[in-house]
């Protein structure tokens, strides 16, 4: 594997987790406003996927 590859999966330090949740806060948070609007099964569907990603960023700060 590549050290970038490597460094997004396991970061040696907590500045790449911060990164990360600077880039993808915002991106859920606009996929909530989008669909809003849809139906409960996919809002919730959609809610559990970025709970899923926003717990592993918050997992790997723990290291």
């Amino acid at each position: 594997m590549s050290d970038f590859v490597l460094d997004v999966l396991l970061p040696k330090t907590d500045r790449v987790v911060f990164i990360q949740w600077a880039i993808m806060v915002p991106f859920w948070l606009a996929m909530f406003v989008v669909m809003r609007k849809q139906n409960r099964d996919l809002r919730t569907f959609v809610f559990g996927l970025a709970m899923l990603n926003l717990a592993w960023f918050a997992v790997r700060t723990v290291h």
